[in-house]
C-alpha cells in the first residue's frame, strides 16, 4: 500500500462476517473491523446496493485504512477517499446480492420468497433473476407472479400484506414521499395509483407513505399527481 490517493476492492477472500445470537462481527484479515447487529449488517448490505457506506477504519498490513461498504463489497482507501470515490471505483463492480442472506428471507413466506426477491431487485435497481424457481407456489402466489412479470396489474381488495409495509417503510425512508413528513403518527399506506382505479394492494411499487394531510389531498388521483 501507498500513501497516495487510492481506492481497492477488498477481495472476499480476505473478509467474512459470522453471526451468532442476531449479533455478528466483520473480520478483515483476520482482524474484527465491526461489530454489530445481525439485522442492522443486512440492512447495511441491502443500502450498500444504493449508495457506499462508511463503516469505520480497518488495518491492513499493520496501517490504519477508511473502510466502505458498496454494492455488497469491502472497499478501502486512503484518508482523503469520500463517497464520490468509492462510486467512482465500484462503477463497474457487479453488485453482490443473496437473497438468502437478506433480512426479509427469515421472515417471509417460504413460498413467496422468489417474488419477494423479484420486487427487492427492482426496488434496488439490481437484474432480475427470471429463472428464479415459482414451483410450489400457492394459486394465487401462481397469479401474482403472472401479473408481476407481463407487468398486469388487476383491483384486489385494500389490505395491503405485512411484507409489502416493511418494503415500503424502508424504500421511503420512514418519510411521506410528497412532502417529507416523518412523523409516525401522521404517516399512513397511500396507492400510488388509485385502488378505486384497479391499483392492486399487494404491490410494494404501487403503494408509498404519505401523511394524512397529503393523502387527503391527493384524494384519487394516480401519482404524479402534483
Amino acid at each position: 500500500m501507498t500513501s497516495s490517493h487510492f481506492v481497492k476492492k477488498l477481495p472476499r477472500s480476505q473478509w467474512n462476517w459470522q453471526e451468532e445470537d442476531g449479533f455478528g462481527t466483520l473480520y478483515v484479515n483476520n482482524v474484527v473491523a465491526l461489530m454489530t447487529s445481525a439485522l442492522l449488517w443486512q440492512f447495511n448490505i441491502r443500502n450498500s446496493m444504493v449508495s457506499p457506506l462508511r463503516l469505520g477504519q480497518t488495518m491492513v498490513g499493520w496501517k490504519f485504512f477508511p473502510l466502505w461498504l458498496y454494492k455488497g463489497h469491502l472497499f478501502i482507501g486512503s484518508s482523503g477517499i469520500c463517497e464520490a470515490d468509492i462510486i467512482k471505483a465500484g462503477s463497474r463492480v457487479k453488485p453482490y446480492y443473496k437473497a438468502k442472506e437478506q433480512w426479509w428471507w427469515q421472515f417471509s413466506d417460504p413460498f413467496l420468497h422468489g417474488y419477494m426477491e423479484q420486487m427487492d431487485r427492482v426496488m434496488l435497481g439490481l437484474k432480475q433473476q427470471h429463472e428464479a424457481n415459482w414451483t410450489g407456489l400457492s394459486i394465487t402466489a401462481r397469479e401474482e407472479k403472472k401479473q408481476f412479470a407481463s407487468g398486469i396489474r388487476v383491483r384486489d381488495n385494500r389490505y395491503i400484506p405485512q411484507w409489502v409495509k416493511i418494503q415500503v417503510v424502508l424504500r421511503d425512508k420512514g418519510k411521506c414521499v410528497y412532502c417529507g413528513e416523518s412523523n409516525v403518527k401522521l404517516l399512513e399506506f397511500d396507492h400510488r395509483k388509485a385502488w378505486s382505479k384497479g391499483g392492486t394492494s399487494k404491490d410494494p411499487l404501487n403503494i408509498c407513505l404519505g401523511c394524512k394531510t397529503c393523502n387527503r389531498k391527493k384524494s384519487d388521483k394516480d401519482w404524479g399527481w402534483r
